[in-house]
């Protein structure tokens, strides 16, 4: 026997068959075409074109930076901030020169026996020419000296 009900002529019950909903359709078509000017040459914002409309912030961007450029405040501004900009580059590279730095020391601490046998080494050395050095007035005075002279000379002031 049949699952559907059925009328008289034998189709379905028109008032048991439930309705469908219509399929959507395509309102509108956007076609958008490619403009073969560059950005910058584009109209402005107070000229009729495909750009006019709402919104317009980014040609007012341009706009002014094109004004910006044309006055010449690029260069007065590189004239003023030239100092700033060698003092932080000259700190970007004392910062990579740590950097590589510490990295070189962090791979000699890595290697077995490394460390041990470079701070052997600084102990004998300074046993071997600290020490005699130290030990006596007139050499530790004569050391003390050098090191004066060399700092003063370092300062600029000998």
């Amino acid at each position: 026997m049949n699952a559907t009900p059925e009328n008289g002529n034998g189709g379905p019950d028109p008032e048991q068959v439930p309705e469908q909903a219509p399929e959507p359709s395509v309102a509108t078509t956007l076609s958008v075409e490619a403009s073969a000017a560059p950005l910058l040459a584009q109209a402005g914002p107070g000229d009729d074109g495909p750009n006019s409309g709402e919104g317009g912030e980014w040609e007012l961007l341009l706009q002014k930076l094109r004004e910006w450029l044309n006055q010449g405040q690029l260069q007065s501004f590189w004239a003023q901030a030239s100092k700033p900009v060698t003092l932080l580059a000259a700190l970007v590279g004392v910062l990579l020169v740590l950097r590589i730095y510490g990295a070189l020391l962090g791979a000699i601490e890595s290697l077995p026996l490394v460390p041990g046998l470079l701070e052997l080494a600084g102990v004998v050395w300074m046993v071997r020419y600290g020490v005699p050095k130290l030990l006596r007035s007139s050499e530790r005075e004569q050391l003390l000296g050098g090191l004066s002279k060399r700092w003063k000379s370092f300062r600029g002031q000998g």
